[in-house]
């Protein structure tokens, strides 16, 4: 283990960070499971999106597939093994208004606190979804092996998550409304209209509709409005790209995004399978930071 490495970066599969990444820059990524048709299945290992997205086209709406976050022990195995490798923790989780991801790592913080006060732990909700947390990892696994503290290595992701623009255009409300993470009203108003929704998420970690379009193409233009309003000025960018079930149409969102902006650096992934069943097939989505921001 390279000395100058202090502390070890912990993140689970909703952070959409491409696997030779994540095994590149060691980060112990934990799964989530889902839930389909009476069984539980655990992410990456019994299920891939692509089964997800297959399951969600002929679903019926009362059978609906659910997500449920790693419990406590898993975090606190995960954490102590960190820990007693002589590492500090630092775990970053997906908004804590969607999941309770971060609540069970802050549970596992606190039982592992009371076994040993001098253990240094740090829990991070990301106020963000997908490789928003992803990209939070990243760095934080980057700064590591830089040599920075942990408290170092916070200071700087919060700076990451401060300045992370988010959009994501789906075909369809259905499965947030399904899963209450937008109202039913939104839905139904959306689908009738055959508006394409554009959702963000705000300083918080809340969903939120940015906007709405009317064809995939008319909401890309409308995300690169939101992107120039965002950052204000024309800027290096590090960005990520996600779909369900959509590899053409975010080759396309890319595209319209490099005419606009000179990009640093890029990661294209699917969205991972706990994620599509919230958002169904026919998502596509940017989350973009400042590459300024990246550790050098």
């Amino acid at each position: 283990m390279d000395k100058n490495i202090k502390f070890k970066v912990v993140t689970d599969t909703t952070s959409d960070i491409p696997t030779e990444i994540g095994k590149g820059l060691n980060i112990n990524i934990i799964p989530y499971y889902i839930h389909m048709d009476g069984k539980s299945y655990e992410e990456n290992a019994d299920i891939q999106p692509e089964d997800v997205w297959e399951y969600l086209k002929k679903a019926p709406e009362n059978n609906l597939p659910k997500t449920a976050c790693p419990g406590v022990g898993e975090y606190y195995e995960a954490f102590k093994k960190i820990l007693e490798d002589g590492l500090s923790v630092l775990s970053i989780h997906l908004t804590s208004w969607g999941s309770g991801a971060f609540q069970s790592a802050s549970m596992a913080k606190s039982i592992l606190k009371e076994e040993n006060q001098n253990y240094e732990i740090e829990v991070i909700d990301s106020k963000s979804v997908s490789l928003g947390t992803g990209f939070m990892a990243i760095e934080a696994a980057r700064a590591a092996l830089k040599g920075l503290s942990l408290k170092e290595a916070v200071e700087h992701i919060q700076k990451i998550r401060d300045n992370l623009f988010h959009a994501f255009t789906n075909e369809t409300l259905k499965y947030l409304a399904a899963g209450g993470r937008i109202s039913k009203a939104k839905y139904l108003l959306a689908e009738i209209l055959n508006i394409n929704p554009i959702i963000s998420i705000d300083k918080e970690g809340v969903l939120f509709a940015l906007d709405k379009a009317r064809g995939r193409l008319n909401a890309y233009q409308k995300i690169i409005s939101h992107m120039q309003d965002f950052f204000k000025e024309k800027i290096n960018l590090s960005i990520g790209l996600l779909h369900a079930n959509a590899w053409e149409e975010v080759q396309k969102l890319k595209e319209e995004i490099a005419k606009h902006f000179e990009i640093k650096e890029v990661l294209i992934n699917k969205l991972s399978a706990a994620l599509s069943v919230h958002s169904g097939p026919g998502t596509v989505g940017v989350i973009a930071y400042p590459s300024s921001l990246s550790v050098e």
